[in-house]
C-alpha cells in the first residue's frame, strides 16, 4: 500500500476543546501508514512554521498559558527598542524565554543574546528555554548542540542559535559579536553606559532589537527614560508595565499578606511595578551601582599573602540571617572578596566560622555583632574578634561609613543581589526591613577604619624622634641623601 501524503492542519484549525500540546500532526487510523523519520521531521518543521505567533507557539508546543499581561507582550509590534516593568513573579523571564526560542526556530541564521548583570542572572531565561526543549520530544528535533561552557549556548539546526552573556568588566563578553535580538533580563542593574555603548552597539550591523525586562529601581536612570518614552507615544519605544497580580498563577492571598512586612515604597516596586521617587532612602542607586559596575572578580576571592582582610559579621536574629563580610583593605577603594549568608545554624557553627575565615584570611580585624545573643558568640571568639553594640548612635556612625565610602568610591564588590538590593531599600526607619548584609558591610568598614588607624599609631611610634623637616615622606634617606 502506497504511504499517504499528510495534511497538516493549522493550530486554529483544531475542533474546539482539543488539548493543545504539540503541534497539530495527523494521527494514526483509517489506513494511515506512520510517515519515516525523515518524513516526521519535515512535518514538525511544517507545522512549527504554520505556528503563527509566540503565543500560540507557547500553548501549542510547550502547553503554556501565558496571562494577558504575557499574551500583550508576546504579541506587541516591537520596534528596536522595547522594555518592560513590572512586579516580580509576573512571568517576565518565562516570557524572555517563549519570545526567543519561537524567534530561534522561525528565523534561519539568527543570532540571539540573553544577558544580565551576572551570567548566574542571564542562566535563569536559558534554563527555562532548554527546560522547554529537554521535556518535549518535538524540541529536540531542532536542536544541533547544547554548550554550557564557556557560555551556555543553545545551536538549532537552522543555523540559529541562543547565547547568555554577563556584561561584567564594561562588556568585555558583548564585544566584537553582533546579535539580532538582545535579551537584558534584570536591566536596571545594568549601567547607562553598559546598555548604550556596548549592548547596542551588538546590534548594529544587523538592525537588531533590545528588549530590557526588569523590576523597577533607579528613577530617572536609563530604563526608566525609556519607559516613560513609550508610554508617552514614542513610536520608537514600545513601553509596558504590569503587577505581580497580573499573574494569576501566583498565591494572591500570600502576596498580600507580605503588604504590612514591607515599606510602602518597596511594595510598590517589588509588587506594583511603579517607580517610586523614595525620599527616605539612605544610599542612592547610581552610587550602589558605581560600586559593583566593571567589577573584575568574583567571590570567594582566595587569601594572597602580604594583603590586609578584615571582617564584619552580623549575627542573625529569630528570621535574620547571620552575614560575614571581608573586606580586603590594602589599599582604597576597599575590595569584598568574601560574602556568605545563612540562617538557623547553631551559635556553635557560627563561631567556629567567624574563626574559621578569621585564621583563613589572616584578618588583621574581626568585628562582630555583640548585641543581644552576639555576647555569647563573642565569649567563644574572645582572642580573636571584637565586639560591637548597636545603639541608635553607633547604628547611625556605622551607616554613614558606608554612605560615605559609596560616595567617595571607596568600596567596590561584586554584584551580589542580596546586598544591591538590601542597600537601595535601607532607610533609618529599618525595622521592617532586612538589613543582615548592610550591618555587616557596616562592620566590615568599621574594622577597616579601625585598623588603618592602628597603622597610623604605630607608624607615630616608629618616629618619635625625627624631627620635622626628617618626616618619613621627607627623610633624607627615602631620597638617597647621605644621613
Amino acid at each position: 500500500m502506497k504511504k499517504q501524503k499528510a495534511s497538516i492542519p493549522t493550530i486554529d484549525e483544531r475542533p474546539a476543546g482539543t488539548r493543545a500540546f504539540g503541534p497539530a500532526l495527523p494521527f494514526q487510523g483509517d489506513g494511515f501508514i506512520p510517515p519515516t523519520t525523515e518524513e516526521t521531521a519535515n512535518l514538525i518543521a511544517q507545522a512549527l512554521l504554520r505556528t503563527k505567533n509566540p503565543v500560540i507557539f507557547a500553548e501549542a508546543w510547550l502547553d503554556i498559558r501565558p496571562h494577558e499581561g504575557q499574551r500583550k507582550w508576546l504579541l506587541a509590534p516591537k520596534p528596536h527598542l522595547a522594555v518592560l516593568v513590572a512586579g516580580r513573579r509576573f512571568g517576565k523571564s518565562m516570557c524572555t524565554a517563549i519570545d526567543a526560542l519561537y524567534f530561534a526556530l522561525t528565523h534561519p541564521n539568527s543570532k540571539q543574546a540573553i544577558i544580565s548583570v551576572t551570567l548566574d542572572q542571564a542562566q535563569t531565561v536559558f534554563n527555562y528555554i532548554n527546560d522547554f526543549i529537554t521535556q518535549n520530544e518535538l524540541l529536540k528535533i531542532f536542536v544541533a548542540k547544547v554548550r554550557q561552557q564557556p557560555f551556555p549556548t543553545i545551536y538549532f539546526k537552522n543555523d540559529s542559535f541562543i547565547t547568555t552573556r554577563a556584561a561584567a568588566r564594561q562588556g568585555l563578553y558583548l564585544r566584537s559579536h553582533g546579535f539580532d535580538r538582545v535579551y537584558a533580563d534584570e536591566a536596571e542593574y545594568l549601567s547607562e553606559s553598559i546598555l548604550v555603548e556596548v549592548v547596542s552597539m551588538t546590534l548594529a550591523d544587523r538592525g537588531g532589537q533590545l528588549f530590557l525586562t526588569t523590576t523597577p529601581k533607579h528613577v530617572r536612570g536609563y530604563v526608566y527614560r525609556l519607559l516613560e518614552r513609550g508610554l508617552s507615544g514614542d513610536p520608537s519605544v514600545y513601553a509596558q508595565t504590569g503587577t505581580t497580580f497580573d499573574n494569576p498563577y501566583i498565591n494572591r492571598e500570600f502576596v498580600e499578606s507580605l503588604r504590612d512586612q514591607m515599606p510602602a515604597v518597596v511594595w510598590q516596586r517589588e509588587v506594583e511595578g511603579k517607580y517610586v521617587d523614595d525620599t527616605e532612602s539612605v544610599f542612592r542607586f547610581e552610587d550602589i551601582q558605581a560600586a559593583y559596575d566593571d567589577v573584575g572578580w568574583d567571590v570567594p576571592e582566595a587569601p594572597v599573602a602580604g594583603r590586609r582582610y578584615v571582617q564584619g559579621v552580623d549575627l542573625a536574629k529569630t528570621n535574620d540571617h547571620t552575614v560575614h563580610i571581608i573586606l580586603d583593605v590594602t589599599e582604597r577603594p576597599y575590595r569584598v572578596v568574601f560574602f556568605e549568608r545563612y540562617q538557623r545554624v547553631p551559635w556553635p557553627a557560627v563561631s567556629a566560622r567567624i574563626r574559621e575565615l578569621h585564621n583563613r584570611y589572616q584578618c588583621r580585624q574581626t568585628l562582630v555583632d555583640a548585641t543581644g545573643v552576639g555576647s555569647a558568640v563573642m565569649d567563644e571568639l574572645a582572642d580573636i574578634a571584637k565586639p560591637f553594640v548597636f545603639t541608635a548612635k553607633s547604628k547611625v556612625e556605622l551607616i554613614t561609613s558606608i554612605q560615605v565610602a559609596l560616595e567617595k568610591r571607596h568600596l567596590r564588590f561584586p554584584f551580589i543581589r542580596v546586598l544591591v538590593d538590601e542597600l537601595h531599600s535601607y532607610r533609618y526607619k529599618d525595622d521592617d526591613i532586612s538589613t543582615d548584609t548592610v550591618m555587616a558591610l557596616g562592620l566590615a568598614l568599621r574594622a577597616a577604619g579601625q585598623v588603618a588607624y592602628d597603622k597610623l599609631i604605630i607608624r607615630t611610634v616608629e618616629w618619635p624622634s625625627i624631627p620635622r623637616r626628617h618626616h618619613p615622606t621627607e627623610a633624607p634617606w627615602a631620597s638617597g641623601a647621605a644621613c
